[in-house]
């Protein structure tokens, strides 16, 4: 059984990595790194020697090319939105500009800070197309507008920009302007099928939540074809409606969660949505934290309430969502708005949660479809992940991601809410968060799940991590070293097995800087030691802009890593932007996270 099983392995990791053979760890240690954890690290590409887009906030990111290639499109640097196209290859971390030639027909300056990424890679047949909607084009002012760059299988420089709804397409055809809302891959089952894109939710221009679900698909658009050899202006394509549809359904809702699940015993696709900001059911709070849970039929067209109402006091919105194998994992996310600040803040985020839960959707869609009632009994239940594997952040507005079909979900990014909301520029009258309070990528958690909860792994993936917070060498800041503070230790030589912990600050010494700190670390150390500031890096953003941009997975479904593009560390002695206007923009710099240990060749992705 092993022999076999070490055989699987050895097929699957070819697949994997090209036809390279496993390391030479040997399949049986792979497959156990893989089932502990052990080997999860970062990995950063080398900097591109030639041109390479300024570093930006917000942009749409997308992987494409079975996760080869990365898209870039958009963002902001706060002075400027940007409407340039990057591609770059994940195997030389080379960057070349795309679509430049049709700039006079693509999309405007934009960026995707509360637009759920901004963007999918749907497949159609054979071809990927890069599919945008919406995005925030000028303080205050979104758009309903969907472009399509493509086709992504030609050389970049053949890409091209094409408006996804002719020119005399009827008015109301496109979903309406909207932010905080989910955009959900739905893949095809068949590999002469097409990808779709769901799209639920948000709020409209007058904050007012939405039920709106629209589905895209290029089933029936006339894509130009590589054979044609004619530049076509338009892509007469649009969105289809699936608001009216009988039966109950969810109530209007904003910053929920959404994601994918194929129901292999029915042999149908499920569209889950959960929790979010809404009208609570039988009161009149419009912005109340829900806890209930959806699922929508894509065959039937009907929704479905699940019997897994989160129990009271865990109503949440800005949570994390992912489907790991047959069973939905939820974590983090914040509670309702403080009552004081129910007036003239109502989107104000409550503080955040720390927990994980997992759903048997097996037997939450059984007992559904039995008529138990949601209150009557719950299917969720509370992941309690070993002390020795985690040291838990609480994370509202986080992205989960899955590797190697599920078996591995990724809970990354996201922001805290422990700051006063009463704080300068700490949330906007939008409920968005400012960027100081995201977590930096060391603050990543691999989660394992196992047969039952308590069989659930855990572990933070501080190996490799790249410095996204704050600037090359530099030390923490004073403002930084605040007493609770987290911070992650490296670059120790006589104490290198502590390099990779995080702890928190519990006092810092007067004088510069770089004087020592007391750090209480946490498991499996669980100790306090005193450390110089030279050998910390803030887990907090440090200044506006340098939140990290995670790229939305492609069509080709769940990959073997995970990229993120941070802000590009400066060179020692180039000092800071503030401090030094005149200096040039810093670049994009490109990371992935992997949990299987790197294959030893050169050129793999």
């Amino acid at each position: 059984a092993v022999r076999h099983a070490e055989e699987a392995w050895a097929a699957v990791w070819a697949s994997l990595t090209g036809g390279v053979a496993p390391a030479p760890l040997g399949a049986r240690a792979a497959v156990r790194s893989l089932l502990t954890l052990d080997q999860a690290h970062w990995r950063s590409l080398p900097g591109s020697s030639g041109e390479a887009p300024d570093w930006r906030q917000h942009g749409c990111v997308l992987t494409c090319n079975g996760g080869t290639r990365l898209i870039l499109f958009g963002g902001r640097d706060g002075r400027r939105f940007f409407c340039d196209t990057w591609a770059c290859d994940l195997a030389s971390g080379a960057w070349v500009r795309v679509a430049a030639h049709s700039d006079a027909r693509c999309p405007s300056p934009r960026c995707f800070n509360s637009d759920s990424g901004g963007g999918r890679v749907l497949r159609s047949g054979d071809e990927e197309w890069a599919v945008l909607h919406g995005g925030l084009c000028a303080p205050g002012y979104r758009d309903s507008q969907t472009w399509l760059l493509g086709p992504l299988s030609h050389p970049p420089k053949e890409w091209s920009w094409l408006p996804a709804s002719p020119p005399d397409h009827v008015e109301g055809d496109a979903p309406v302007a909207r932010f905080h809302h989910t955009l959900t891959l739905l893949p095809r089952r068949e590999a002469a099928g097409d990808d779709s894109l769901a799209l639920l939710g948000g709020h409209d221009r007058t904050i007012s939540p939405l039920l709106d679900l629209r589905l895209f698909s290029l089933r029936h658009a006339s894509l130009p074809r590589k054979a044609s050899g004619v530049a076509a202006a338009s892509v007469s394509v649009g969105w289809s409606s699936s608001t009216h549809v009988l039966g109950p359904a969810p109530s209007p809702r904003a910053f929920h969660s959404a994601a994918h699940y194929h129901h292999p015993a029915a042999g149908r696709g499920l569209l889950l949505a959960c929790c979010g900001l809404g009208p609570a059911a039988g009161g009149e709070e419009v912005f109340a934290a829900l806890d209930d849970t959806w699922a929508f039929d894509l065959n039937s067209g009907r929704w479905l309430e699940l019997a897994a109402r989160l129990p009271h006091g865990f109503a949440r919105s800005r949570a994390a969502l992912a489907v790991s194998r047959d069973r939905l994992l939820l974590a983090g996310g914040c509670r309702a708005r403080p009552a004081a600040l129910a007036t003239y803040l109502p989107l104000t985020p409550g503080p955040a949660f720390d927990d994980v839960w997992l759903l048997d959707l097996r037997r939450g869609l059984i007992q559904s479809e039995l008529g138990i009632r949601p209150a009557a009994v719950s299917a969720w239940e509370r992941c309690v992940l070993p002390h020795e594997r985690a040291h838990r952040t609480p994370h509202a507005n986080a992205t989960a991601g899955t590797l190697h079909g599920g078996a591995v979900v990724l809970v990354l990014g996201g922001h805290d809410t422990f700051l006063s909301p009463l704080a300068d520029e700490a949330v906007d009258s939008f409920g968005d968060l400012a960027d100081e309070q995201a977590w930096a990528l060391h603050e990543t958690e691999a989660i394992l799940v196992g047969g039952r909860p308590e069989r659930t792994e855990a572990r933070l993936c501080t190996r490799g991590a790249p410095h996204s917070c704050g600037e090359g060498g530099a030390s923490p800041s004073r403002r930084q070293l605040v007493g609770g503070a987290r911070m992650l230790v490296q670059g120790l030589e006589t104490q290198a097995h502590i390099n990779g912990s995080i702890g928190t600050v519990v006092s810092r010494a007067s004088g510069s800087a770089d004087g020592r700190v007391d750090l209480a670390l946490g498991p499996p150390h669980s100790k306090s030691i005193s450390i110089r500031c030279q050998h910390l890096r803030p887990s907090r953003s440090e200044a506006r802009g340098g939140m990290p941009t995670i790229a939305a997975p492609g069509g080709g479904g769940d990959g073997s890593a995970l990229w993120v593009i941070s802000p590009a560390e400066r060179a020692a002695g180039e000092g800071r932007a503030a401090e030094a206007p005149s200096n040039p923009p810093r670049r994009v710099a490109v990371s992935c996270i992997s949990v299987l240990p790197q294959p030893e060749h050169e050129g793999s992705a």
